[in-house]
């Protein structure tokens, strides 16, 4: 598949969506009438795109990208900011995974950069004369104007997009948050889920920060010893908090690859907590053992309010303690049956949890408002309690039968230690969910350029593209849920509409109009007989069509 049609494909499976003055009666009778079309396209992800920024619009999205523009030039042009970040949403939507792509696929796509009110003469010729190549003669098979330029260049769409800044970027993604929230688009509870991730880079982008790393895996025998790879890693860090059930994040944080996890662990939490206000609570966060620190964890269950689940890590006295008191815990054991496989091969399987829950472990010294320190080794430190729960046995455990047991820390209470497994172990989505799908499918890690402010650029307006497809669809279903209960709902209309012309459909512009019929109806406006238009024998008239789209009266 070309790179043409996978940008079709996923813009397709991301939105499931035309902003010109539609004249279906007009254009029909020019038709008839022998004028020759100005422009025909097949009618494919153009017409997709126009029911998302219905949604944007609708919920004030649009005007907050308005806000983005960084009025970097004071050079007059004719390419306007609003159209630049509709075309590199776009890009993003479309999963393009090199910048230098977006030429071929939407800066050189009629119906698309219509969309973002651009004219035919802007598409084909561009909007100035800057870059423009003199070029030879066209060959006899191409049009005399030679091939479709493009409005404008991906250089200038860079420039635009590295220019805008880290406040403007925080800003839009932290009042869409809050947009969603206020919509109820996240459930009244949330058990959130908090990570982060590395954005690598090379060496040379500019202001990226860098990390040295041992690389476990990797190792060499030199004289006789096992020496571990040291490797250096440049780029920069994402925080995420992010919501499994709505599948939308609460918020994000930016940095260089050198801080720590728990470095803007407190304020992501805080933002997240301000960014739904009075609509949605943060009931309980699984963290990774990456921000497993004492006055953190206090912070969070005593200033908070939120219930946190956390591994901890095998060296630590509480790890052991708790291994050592299984026997005396509150167990539960949980077996779900299912099936492997197809056909002759298909096989019962049953899965098996065995969870004990353990109250109030005095070994986990560094757990409160001073962390671990001195003050632990005087006679009157007081160790604040904290419960775990021991996985037993569980399905990963059955397979990785040498890991170390898995010790969940929690402020919870564990008389029901599956309830503590459960929360903690959705953690792994926002790893494969969010992070793995970020890097995989939206390339969060190809910035249109390679600087600092670019990366950040791109990353947010990735993250922010993500939650708002995702919650597009989810609009959509409501939308279904309303239509089905007998409620009025004009978005649900306009999409019918727009799903029964797509088939077999040609959408013809003229200037600031349009029209979309069935290829037959071109066809048989142009004067020609098509024997069987619809595939059965019936006989369909100019005049038959012109009186469907109102272009003639009975």
């Amino acid at each position: 598949m070309d790179l043409i049609k996978r940008a079709s494909q996923r813009i397709a499976e991301r939105l499931t969506w035309c902003i010109a003055h539609r004249d279906q009666a007009g254009i029909a009778k020019e038709l008839a009438d022998g004028k020759d079309i100005s422009e025909v396209y097949g009618l494919g992800e153009a017409g997709l795109f126009d029911e998302f920024f219905y949604f944007l619009d609708q919920f004030g999205i649009m005007d907050l990208f308005l806000g983005l523009d960084p009025h970097h030039t004071r050079r007059t042009s004719n390419v306007t900011f609003p159209a630049v970040i509709l075309i590199y949403v776009m890009r993003i939507v479309a999963g393009l995974a090199f910048f230098w792509h977006i030429h071929p696929v939407i800066l050189r796509s009629q119906p698309l950069m219509r969309i973002v009110g651009f004219n035919g003469t802007q598409i084909r010729k561009g909007t100035s004369q800057r870059g423009k190549k003199p070029s030879p003669a066209p060959p006899p098979h191409q049009s005399p104007e030679g091939p479709i330029r493009g409005p404008l260049c991906p250089d200038s769409i860079a420039t635009y997009i590295q220019a805008i800044s880290a406040h403007a970027l925080e800003r839009i993604f932290n009042r869409i948050v809050s947009i969603l929230a206020a919509k109820s688009f996240f459930p009244k509870c949330i058990d959130a889920l908090l990570d982060s991730s590395e954005i690598q880079s090379t060496e040379l982008c500019e202001g990226c920060g860098k990390v040295s790393k041992e690389k476990a895996p990797l190792l060499r025998h030199r004289r006789g010893r096992i020496r571990k790879v040291v490797e250096t890693i440049f780029g920069f860090k994402l925080w995420v908090i992010w919501d499994p059930i709505s599948r939308l994040p609460l918020a994000i944080r930016f940095a260089t690859i050198e801080h720590s996890d728990l470095d803007f662990a407190g304020d992501v939490v805080k933002q997240a907590v301000s960014n739904l206000g009075p609509h949605a609570t943060i009931a309980s966060l699984a963290i990774d053992r990456g921000f497993m620190d004492g006055p953190f964890l206090w912070w969070l269950a005593h200033t908070m309010g939120i219930t946190f689940y956390i591994p901890a890590k095998a060296n630590m006295n509480v790890y052991r303690d708790a291994l050592s008191l299984v026997g005396t815990g509150i167990a539960q054991i949980r077996e779900k049956k299912r099936t492997m496989g197809a056909g002759k091969n298909k096989t019962p399987v049953t899965d098996r949890w065995h969870v004990v829950g353990i109250e109030g472990l005095t070994s986990a010294g560094f757990y409160g408002e001073k962390g671990s320190g001195s003050h632990e080794n005087r006679a009157d430190f007081t160790p604040n309690p904290i419960n775990a729960v021991v996985v037993v046995d569980d399905p990963y455990k059955a397979h990785n039968p040498h890991t170390d047991t898995l010790v969940i820390l929690t402020n919870a209470p564990v008389h029901k230690p599956l309830k503590v497994y459960d929360g903690y172990d959705a953690r792994s989505e926002i790893e494969n969910t969010v992070f793995r799908e970020a890097k995989q499918a939206w390339f969060i890690q190809r910035a249109p350029r390679n600087t600092a402010s670019a990366f950040r650029a791109h990353v947010y307006l990735t993250i922010i593209t993500m939650a708002l497809t995702t919650a597009f669809q989810t609009w959509m279903d409501q939308q279904d849920r309303l239509e089905q209960a007998g409620n009025e709902t004009g978005i649900r209309k306009f999409r019918q509409k727009v799903k029964q012309e797509n088939g077999n459909k040609l959408i013809i512009f003229d200037e600031d109009r349009y029209a979309i019929f069935d290829t037959y109806e071109v066809i048989i406006l142009c004067g020609r007989t098509v024997l069987m238009p619809t595939g059965v024998p019936e006989t369909i008239a100019k005049r038959d069509i012109l009186l469907k789209y109102g272009a003639l009266l009975e």
